[in-house]
């Protein structure tokens, strides 16, 4: 917690996560460009979904990215991917002490 309050992944520290998502997930051979590991993040703040099962942020934001056109290549990117994003940000989220229902 700071002086203002708890912790949220906003920010500089948003962008720090994204990273170190994008890290990790090429280092398990996910081809993906880190702009949609930072779209996730930044999506699932903008529709205030980050405190759901990761299940449901995942077919949530899957449609929410078909509904508006977008797509990534060579893999697609559908509620899977999604999901082992999330993943990552549960374990980025606990290395800094941020529940995730308060990110």
């Amino acid at each position: 917690m700071t002086a203002n309050g708890p912790r949220r992944l906003e920010g500089e520290l948003l962008t720090e996560c994204a990273g170190w998502i994008w890290e990790q997930m090429q280092e398990e051979g996910y081809m993906l460009a880190g702009e949609l590991v930072e779209l996730v993040l930044e999506t699932e703040r903008e529709l205030a979904i980050q405190g759901e099962p990761l299940d449901t942020i995942a077919a949530r934001l899957d449609t929410e990215f078909v509904n508006r056109g977008i797509s990534a290549s060579p893999a697609p990117f559908e509620a899977r991917l999604i999901r082992v994003v999330l993943e990552w940000e549960d374990e980025f989220l606990g290395f800094a002490g941020i529940p995730r229902a308060e990110s």
